[in-house]
């Protein structure tokens, strides 16, 4: 399996940087924008494919602080999703799209039907995110390859939901209600008949109180009360900003209920941009125990060759980067430099020999011959300090990725 991955993963870099480099060297007979997949109109009804694919090489040092160190390797399909997204007049759009995974096992993504009565106002249905800044913006847009241990801790990921939004130009507030996620069962094998699953509601506010051509600042807040019900415990924890290996900081199923209150930032200033998020969750147990876990992130990112970060001050989302410059006409494409930290804090969890801290440093490199098409370099030293002697472990990550969407 590992042999067959690598040489997938090593085939789909080769190409992109192929196709890139076609594209560069046809760039003077005839130069073109891809713009992604075509839009197929039936009357008032339409349909678009879309998709993506991200091939990944991690490699992984564990430092543990009794045992002795562990390198890890692996080449992967980090993603690989179908879908289609379109519309019936003017009002209703939808979105189905899902993941293939190695093993051959699909999942449902994004799935989901928005009705919109006027330009400020949607009402959706269906799977999908809900709130954070980061977690909004979809992993094509943002600037490393993982998101932080700040959604990882926090169980933002998609679900079932309802939600009504309105906004404006700069403004946008939304409230939901939730259930679980559509790929897992509705209730653990065992429960009686009428066992009822996770449910939680919330809202997220978004204002931009300055959008123009060279600065965007973006400000957000939200919160979110979720119930376990007859489903399993929630639990918190902390990977080390990669979708490979184990985490080493968490504190198991440990919550039946929660409320969580996040706060977003964000500033774009030409090709400059640094945004973070903080969050709390209160976290209720058995016993009337309530314990607080925490989570932050900070980034900076800058582009040399001019670019900047695109910005959606509407939706309070961050969106696909305009290359000046892009191989397919002529050019060198666009270069991304970052650096980011980020914490979780989850020590007053008690009873738990490994809800301890995590913190980390990511440094990460980008290259976008095209919109469409995105090299990526990150490498990460986190350390994970828990409660007990002899459960620390640093950890040292050096991961590429090929990424194309459509």
């Amino acid at each position: 399996m590992k042999t067959k991955s690598a040489v997938i993963g090593g085939a789909g870099a080769a190409a992109l940087l192929a196709l890139a480099a076609a594209g560069g060297a046809q760039a003077q007979d005839a130069p073109r924008e891809f713009k992604g997949a075509p839009e197929f109109e039936f009357g008032d009804f339409t349909i678009k494919p879309r998709g993506r694919i991200y091939l990944d090489q991690v490699w992984q040092e564990v430092d543990r602080e009794t045992l002795s160190p562990v390198d890890l390797k692996d080449t992967r399909m980090r993603t690989a999703r179908l879908g289609v997204q379109g519309g019936y007049g003017e009002h209703w759009s939808y979105v189905a799209e899902v993941d293939i995974k190695e093993d051959g096992a699909v999942d449902w993504e994004d799935l989901y039907v928005e009705y919109s009565p006027t330009d400020g106002a949607a009402f959706t249905v269906g799977q999908f995110k809900t709130v954070s800044l980061e977690n909004l913006t979809s992993s094509r847009y943002i600037t490393f390859m993982e998101r932080g241990a700040f959604a990882d801790v926090l169980g933002v990921g998609r679900t079932l939901n309802a939600q009504a939004r309105v906004g404006g130009e700069n403004w946008s507030a939304a409230v939901f209600v939730s259930g679980d996620n559509i790929n897992n069962p509705e209730v653990p094998s065992g429960r009686p008949t009428g066992s009822e699953e996770q449910y939680a509601y919330g809202a997220r506010v978004a204002y931009a109180p300055v959008v123009t051509d060279t600065t965007k600042v973006h400000l957000g807040a939200w919160v979110r009360r979720r119930d376990r019900a007859d489903q399993a415990n929630f639990s918190y924890g902390a990977r080390n900003n990669t979708n490979f290996g184990s985490r080493y900081v968490t504190t198991g199923s440990v919550g039946v209920r929660d409320t969580q209150v996040g706060l977003e930032g964000a500033v774009v200033r030409g090709n400059l941009s640094l945004q973070g998020e903080w969050a709390n969750a209160r976290v209720e147990r058995f016993g009337d125990v309530e314990d607080d876990v925490r989570a932050w992130y900070v980034f900076a990112s800058w582009f040399p060759t001019g670019e900047s970060r695109r910005y959606n001050a509407a939706d309070g989302e961050f969106g696909r980067i305009k290359v000046k410059r892009p191989v397919t006409q002529g050019g060198m494409g666009a270069l991304e430099l970052a650096v980011r930290y980020d914490s979780a804090d989850l020590t007053e969890v008690s009873g738990v020999s490994t809800a301890g801290e995590y913190s980390a440093w990511t440094l990460g490199a980008n290259w976008y011959p095209h919109p469409y098409a995105r090299l990526m370099a990150n490498y990460t030293y986190s350390q994970n300090d828990n409660r007990l002697a002899g459960l620390d472990v640093d950890v040292q990550t050096f991961q590429l990725r090929a990424q194309f969407d459509f």
